[in-house]
């Protein structure tokens, strides 16, 4: 286990100080890289590393070249540990491919035996340096000038998502590690002290890592206070980390774009004392209470004192920040009813026009006698109170369609991914193990009808609610009537000198298999809610209501109930997503609702559109003086 020089007691936390092994400095010997790394100069030195411009005379570019220092060129137990380090840290950057992690070229020892690695030359200016420039103007406040770096950190935030997805923290996240390229590229640098977490989704990626991992500065059996203090999370101070330890310090550098300062200063015995204390982390609206509450929800959340209290990773904060942005609802914070009028006439004034038609028709009729003033007023109220209804289920609504429709795109490539994997396992001369595969692949889906080969020469002649596209050229679900009940297929062929010989086919019931297949129930809802997939001919792939499964919406008679809703289906072939109203009409009333969708894109010009409809009005037809019933 190596050891860490303490810093100097007053220490900033706006400083860019790492706690790492240190040393003094020495110079490098550029003759020592081989021939064709021509060494242009010194870009930065850090407590275990130097890096370089070089010019690469092979290919004719200019890369970057870091090298470990001469000092940790020996034998000792710490000095190895280093040396194992700086050799980890060119794997793993090597092997996170990302357009927001550095490439690594080449990974080699120079004639002494020292280790360097190749990699891109990025020109550009840190975020530290970016956030140091904000300053008040004549034209815009500091903190506009802040603000406007939210994209970056949203790319930042989507990066280390990425990394969290291969099982990889960072575990040193801050602004002096986040450089902004010449072209609008955003890199997060220096992944010396990242770590692989035993992530069950990514065993052959940990196994990789590992083989390189062990012995270093970020082996999992260190204790090791790594990190830089004034970004840390509470749980680093004892030298545990985790995903949420880098969600963590994304909050402290948002923080600090909302308010310009850091959460905590002061000297590193003095920092670690307030992050580890069971008080609260300070709150944005402390220093600008101007500054946008969705902004300072996600960074309350992300900078929560105990981890299983943060976004379980970057990616989830990456989409809260992403919603900010695109000016959707950040489902994290309580919206106020008087927030919700705003944003819902500021977004959809379209629908405002239609609600206030709504609102003049409700009061004309119930205006008719004075003797229904009473009526009247109540109309009114109602009226209003379904403005509100309406932006809260339109917003829900998008929210729902959107994240079914991620999620429904996701499972149905895994699940194309795993056909793929066994097909190429497949031989078809040898049945009993291709029987062995395909057992195997039904333990994994369970609840599927079956899974089967069929030969190529079978497939033409199948009957099929799909017309063309027998070979499955395009990897989507196909549609098959099996004793009147829709069955979806997932076909995936198995080649033999490059031509399909058969295909693997996996059979299930939509009603059966998608509500546990996809996260239809997306959160606990007392509203009336209906969620249906529509292929984008109009076949209904999913309904909450069986009886609608398998029917098309524009051709079948039981489909003709509504207008409204015919003319709402034509709407979704036109965009891609969307929201709007359609109306069902029983025997005695009338449910108006407002519905979103999303699509899900399998290529070649097919799509599932994924609808959530909520009832906001009924109408009851018997009683032509009754007003409408508000739906709260």
């Amino acid at each position: 286990m190596s050891t860490h020089t303490q810093p100097p007691l007053g220490l900033e936390t706006d400083d860019d100080f790492t706690v790492l092994p240190s040393g003094p400095s020495d110079q490098s010997h550029p003759s020592q890289f081989p021939k064709r790394l021509t060494i242009l100069g010194l870009i930065d030195q850090g407590g275990i590393g130097r890096v370089h411009l070089a010019y690469d005379e092979i290919i004719g570019r200019r890369v970057a070249v870091k090298e470990l220092l001469e000092e940790y060129s020996g034998k000792s137990e710490a000095e190895i540990e280093v040396a194992n380090t700086f050799i980890h840290e060119a794997k793993i950057t090597g092997k996170l491919e990302h357009p927001g992690i550095i490439p690594v070229y080449e990974l080699g020892r120079r004639s002494d035996g020292q280790p360097y690695y190749v990699m891109r030359y990025v020109k550009g200016e840190t975020l530290e340096k970016s956030l140091k420039k904000c300053v008040d103007s004549e034209s815009e406040s500091a903190f506009v000038r802040r603000l406007k770096l939210l994209d970056t950190l949203i790319t930042v935030c989507e990066t280390v998502g990425y990394a969290h997805s291969k099982g990889v923290i960072h575990r040193d996240l801050k602004p002096a590690n986040i450089i902004k390229g010449s072209f609008g590229e955003t890199i997060v640098l220096d992944w010396g002290l990242a770590q692989v977490l035993d992530d069950k989704d990514n065993t052959y990626f940990y196994r990789e890592v590992l083989t390189h991992q062990s012995h270093t500065l970020s082996d999992q059996s260190t204790s090791e206070i790594l990190g830089t203090p004034a970004y840390m999370a509470p749980e680093q101070f004892n030298g545990i980390a985790s995903k949420g330890s880098d969600v963590y310090s994304l909050g402290a550098i948002l923080y600090r774009l909302l308010t310009g300062s850091t959460p905590y200063k002061g000297s590193l015995t003095e920092i670690q004392s307030q992050v580890t204390s069971l008080k609260a982390s300070p709150s944005v609206r402390q220093l600008n209470p101007s500054a946008p509450p969705e902004l300072i929800a996600i960074c309350e959340k992300a900078m929560h004192k105990q981890a299983e209290e943060r976004f379980a990773d970057a990616g989830e904060m990456a989409a809260q920040l992403k919603a900010f942005r695109d000016g959707r609802m950040v489902n994290i914070y309580a919206y106020s009813k008087q927030e919700l009028l705003r944003r819902f006439l500021q977004q959809n004034k379209t629908m405002v026009v239609m609600v206030g038609l709504l609102m003049l028709t409700i009061l004309a009729g119930a205006g008719f006698s004075i003797h229904y003033a009473k009526q009247m007023e109540q109309a009114k109220t109602q009226a209003e109170q379904a403005l509100v209804v309406l932006t809260a289920f339109g917003e829900r609504s998008q929210q729902q369609a959107r994240s079914i429709a991620a999620a429904l795109s996701n499972a149905s490539a895994r699940l194309f991914d795993e056909l793929k994997r066994v097909a190429a396992q497949i031989d078809v001369s040898n049945p009993q193990h291709t029987e062995q595969l395909l057992t195997q692949l039904h333990k994994q889906y369970p609840k599927f009808e079956s899974f089967t080969l069929r030969n190529a020469d079978e497939i033409a002649t199948a009957f099929s609610k799909d017309s063309q596209d027998f070979a499955q050229q395009i990897l989507r679900p196909l549609a098959k009537m099996d004793d009147k009940r829709l069955m979806l297929i997932f076909r995936i062929p198995v080649p033999q000198d490059s031509q399909p010989v058969a295909y693997i086919e996996a059979h299930l019931y939509p009603e059966k298999v998608l509500t546990d297949f996809l996260p239809l129930d997306t959160q606990p809802d007392t509203h009336r809610r209906n969620i249906w997939i529509m292929r984008n001919d109009g076949l209904i792939i999913f309904d909450e209501s069986p009886q609608y499964i398998g029917t098309n919406l524009f051709t079948d008679p039981i489909n003709y109930r509504s207008a409204s809703l015919q003319a709402f289906g034509r709407m979704m072939l036109t965009e891609n997503d969307s929201i709007g109203y359609y109306s069902i009409a029983t025997t005695d009333t009338e449910t108006d609702k407002i519905a979103a969708w999303d699509s899900v894109d399998f290529g070649g010009g097919h799509s599932w559109k994924i609808v959530v409809s909520y009832a906001y009005l009924q109408k009851t037809a018997a009683r032509p003086l009754d007003l409408p019933d508000i739906i709260d």
